[in-house]
């Protein structure tokens, strides 16, 4: 009687360490697959930001080509009104000035007699 409650008593600690051997192999392989799991989502979220990163730099790059062309057609626009306001400044100096032109056609008038 006391062998066999000696090989029950081996045999269960023999396949109790089995066990949690076992346990620990399946819970290290449970690991395993949560990890590839985390792994790979995260890979998906890096994936999203980079297009997302790309989307709004291709924004952002028409908008400033759109804000560049805005800005040269203004100078352009400055420039013709200020080459136009220089052509009439030059135009003007050609032409008397209406000052002079009223003198000429004013006869003299005559000498106060005595």
């Amino acid at each position: 009687m006391l062998r066999l409650i000696g090989v029950a008593f081996a045999a269960l600690c023999l396949i109790g360490t089995g066990s949690l051997t076992m346990a620990d192999d399946a819970t290290k392989g449970e690991m395993g697959n949560m990890k590839d799991g985390m792994k790979a989502e995260k890979g998906a979220m890096k994936g999203d930001m980079k297009a997302k990163k790309e989307e709004m730099k291709g924004k952002m790059k028409a908008r400033k080509d759109a804000m560049k062309v805005k800005r040269h057609e203004m100078k352009e626009k400055m420039k013709a009104h200020k080459d136009a306001a220089k052509a009439k400044g030059q135009e003007a100096k050609g032409v008397p000035a209406m000052g002079q032109d009223m003198k000429a056609t004013v006869p003299a008038a005559p000498a106060a007699a005595p």
